[in-house]
């Protein structure tokens, strides 16, 4: 057929192969087999150079094996990490364009507008690719408009559509296919999570209307969900529970520094974040923790998939301190990290008692045991400054009863004497941490704003991805209140250990 316009010229020009071009076909063959090669080739301008993420390594990597292995697939990435251009939008183009796969895709977002943006996205591509046209021979269909396209891809015929959230979903069945390609990206927003009787409605929304579209007789289709987690009660959240669903999370910040409660924003250097890990190893370290410090409600939802909502939470109306008054005594719990998985931490809470009220201080550290140890004998010389009997809460089971004996013996080739209360735990921890949440709500323990990792435990608890600080209060606040010794004989015992060593003398008075 001989173009009878201008847009019919420019078309059926790009269409056209390169006559020169020799190694087409190698290269259209290879773009199938790896999508990575695939997104270099033909879409470059979306990538850098170099890929210095490692979800998006992960994602170039694995998803070809994992669209393969498993039916349905959610994502969780941080906002920035590229998850709606990589996963909803080239992935969509490789299945579809180049590798011919999927016949009959929809793309859902939080909103039409939003779901059209994606499609717009890849019609610019199917139209202004030059090479990806020449290469696999795109032609338009019959429908091309912003909420639907058909094109052509060789020989064969593909369908995209979008829908926003909550919509009805019509034309279920394209040409006899189902759809095949189920791509959920951001469908949830701030708005539809707000409260508990929208987020059942958008699930429920999700299981008739998005769980319904492919076939039930055919099992090769893909459901990918993609998103950030906005509650811990979101559709997210709910997916990750599924049996059904193979479920990925990739936080932007793998690592906070072990010092994050000593920082200070002001005078925040790289050197202070060495051991800070993050995803993408360019993005400036500094700016990320002044970010956290300035939202940290925003920072750990769109960035860590850890929102912070206190819904739910046992913890809902705790009280911060700026400062300490004088304070008669201090007890220390300790919740040591060890045989514990990567995501615990080391909890040590200084809890303060005026007389009236205690002060707690939590400390939360992702370290070596041998390095917590010096740690904690610091600690200890720090608060004996404070001239008030001390007293320290150490669990005695298995590792935890190791890392007391090691700490009691590095002590005593210093000539420092622990004042150490053993503790066997024979309650649930559930129900321990539990135990305090009046203490906590009614003000009686009040926690120290300077604390954040722990206040953040605090606004999640029982959703916490961890419940170490919480741990450590408790025990602080148990022998605080049950004296197993008379620490304050213990103190005085201690402080005339002090005085025959002059090289302790100096810690105490520098």
């Amino acid at each position: 057929m001989i173009p009878q316009s201008p847009q019919e010229l420019k078309s059926y020009l790009k269409s056209l192969p390169r006559l020169s071009d020799k190694g087409k076909e190698d290269r259209a063959k290879k773009a199938k087999e790896d999508f990575y090669f695939a997104v270099q080739t033909y879409f470059s301008h979306y990538i850098s150079k170099e890929e210095t993420s490692d979800f998006r390594r992960y994602v170039y990597s694995n998803i070809d094996g994992l669209t393969k292995q498993h039916r349905k697939l959610s994502f969780e990435a941080y906002r920035g990490g590229a998850k709606t251009t990589i996963i909803s939008r080239l992935h969509t183009l490789w299945k579809t364009a180049i590798r011919r796969e999927k016949r009959h895709t929809t793309i859902i977002s939080s909103t039409i507008n939003v779901s059209m943006e994606s499609l717009e996205f890849i019609t610019t591509e199917l139209e202004d690719n030059e090479l990806l046209i020449s290469d696999f021979e795109i032609k338009k269909g019959d429908t091309w408009n912003e909420k639907e396209i058909i094109f052509f891809s060789g020989e064969l015929k593909f369908r995209i559509i979008v829908y926003g959230a909550g919509t009805k979903i019509r034309g279920g069945n394209w040409l006899g296919f189902r759809p095949d390609l189920i791509v959920c990206d951001d469908i949830e927003n701030d708005e539809n999570v707000e409260s508990k009787l929208q987020r059942d409605k958008l699930y429920n929304w999700f299981k008739k209307a998005i769980m319904k579209l492919p076939s039930r007789e055919s099992l090769d289709y893909n459901l990918i969900i993609v998103g950030t987690k906005l509650h811990h009660d979101s559709l997210l959240s709910r997916i990750q529970n599924r049996k059904d669903f193979e479920s990925f999370r990739f936080p932007l910040v793998k690592q906070f520094p072990s010092n994050l409660d000593e920082l200070d924003a002001q005078t925040l250097t790289n050197e202070d974040l060495e051991d800070m890990i993050l995803d993408n190893s360019v993005l400036d370290k500094v700016e990320l923790i002044k970010e956290y410090f300035e939202d940290k409600d925003s920072f750990m939802s769109e960035y860590q998939n850890e929102p912070l909502s206190k819904d739910g939470a046992t913890f809902s109306d705790y009280e911060t301190f700026d400062y300490t008054p004088n304070v008669q005594a201090i007890t220390v719990g300790i919740d040591p990290a060890l045989g514990k998985s990567k995501g615990d931490y080391f909890g040590v809470t200084i809890l303060r008692y005026d007389g009236k009220r205690f002060y707690a201080t939590v400390k939360m550290y992702k370290i070596k045991a041998t390095l917590m140890i010096d740690k904690l004998i610091a600690l200890y010389i720090d608060l004996l400054k404070e001239n008030v009997p001390i007293k320290i809460a150490i669990e005695t089971v298995q590792f935890q009863e190791f890392f007391k004996d090691t700490l009691d013996d590095k002590c005593k080739t210093i000539g420092l004497h622990l004042p150490i209360v053993p503790i066997k735990n024979t309650v649930n921890k559930e129900l321990r941490i539990d135990s305090i949440s009046p203490l906590v709500n009614n003000h009686t323990i009040l926690i120290d704003k300077k604390s954040l990792i722990f206040i953040d435990e605090l606004d999640t608890y029982p959703k916490s991805p961890h419940d170490d600080g919480l741990d450590s209060l408790e025990m602080a606040y148990r022998i605080a209140k049950k004296p197993a010794f008379d620490y304050k004989e213990a103190h005085k015992h201690q402080i005339e250990l002090m005085s025959k060593n002059k090289a302790l003398q100096q810690l105490l008075n520098s």
